[in-house]
């Protein structure tokens, strides 16, 4: 019997349609998993990477999950998070399972950039947790914010790999 939850570590975005063309198993683009609960905010978050050469995942979060935990604080396993190339987390440093979802994403795997979104307050309050490993990115985001956060996670001082 189904409950009508989604599997935890599984792509909430999967069903959205794809701009950019690309076969199956080819992995050309940068791979960006976006954190953020609200749908809408993550829908156009998403929309915005793939239309500028990113092959983008979507995860709700802990806060979305209700009362079960992430599976990455958890197991320390989330195949979302080993596909991808950079993580954006717009999950909220103001909740403790977010802030153990960021720990884990920089304790379990250190060569996968996160940037961080979220107020500057609550970005310089918990600024030693993430600066090693990514980066900050001040609320409210725009599109060439995040495209340049992106970027600079991805590769520092690179040329754009999402445009």
């Amino acid at each position: 019997m189904r409950s009508g939850r989604n599997p935890l570590g599984s792509d909430l975005a999967c069903r959205w349609k794809h701009l950019g063309l690309r076969a199956e198993g080819e992995h050309s683009r940068p791979r960006v998993l976006v954190e953020e609960s609200e749908v809408a905010k993550a829908y156009a978050t998403w929309r915005l990477l793939d239309n500028n050469g990113c092959e983008a995942s979507w995860c709700r979060g802990p806060r979305a999950l209700g009362t079960r935990p992430c599976p990455l604080v958890v197991s320390g396993r989330c195949e979302l998070v080993e596909r991808a190339d950079v993580v954006v987390s717009s999950l909220g440093l103001d909740r403790d399972s977010s802030r153990m979802v960021v720990a884990a994403l920089m304790r379990l795997h250190p060569e996968t950039p996160v940037v961080v979104q979220a107020s500057r307050q609550m970005l310089a309050r918990w600024a030693p947790m993430f600066e090693a490993h990514g980066g900050p990115m001040p609320i409210p985001a725009n599109r060439r914010t995040l495209l340049a956060s992106v970027q600079s996670a991805l590769l520092p001082g690179a040329p754009p790999a999402c445009h």
